[in-house]
């Protein structure tokens, strides 16, 4: 069995800044899951502990061959909606720490 794909992207986001930010965040999902090989996503907001994260992002594929195939896709996306999430995320001036996991039943 191949093992699934997670990436988990972690935010740090200044309040002011949170509606902007959740909206741009929710530009890609309804692309995603139309994708083969899309399993689950999710958009985490903090609502108690000590953390320096306030948003974090999930997104998971059934294997490394899907996950590459949605990062080839969403970059297509990002260019023909003319967003730039990266520049989104500087303006905002949000933190940001990415990993790609894999997953398993613990």
């Amino acid at each position: 069995m191949e093992k699934q794909v997670v990436l988990i992207d972690l935010f740090t986001v200044p309040e002011a800044a949170l509606p902007e930010f959740l909206e741009a965040a929710g530009k890609l999902p309804p692309l995603l899951r139309t994708l083969p090989g899309y399993v689950e996503g999710w958009i985490y907001q903090v609502q108690d502990g000590p953390t320096a994260y306030n948003v974090v992002t999930t997104a998971v594929w059934e294997n490394q061959q899907a996950f590459e195939n949605a990062a080839e896709r969403a970059q297509e996306e990002y260019r023909r909606i003319g967003f730039d999430p990266h520049e989104v995320v500087k303006r905002l001036n949000v933190k940001m720490e990415r990993g790609i996991f894999e997953r398993r039943p613990y």
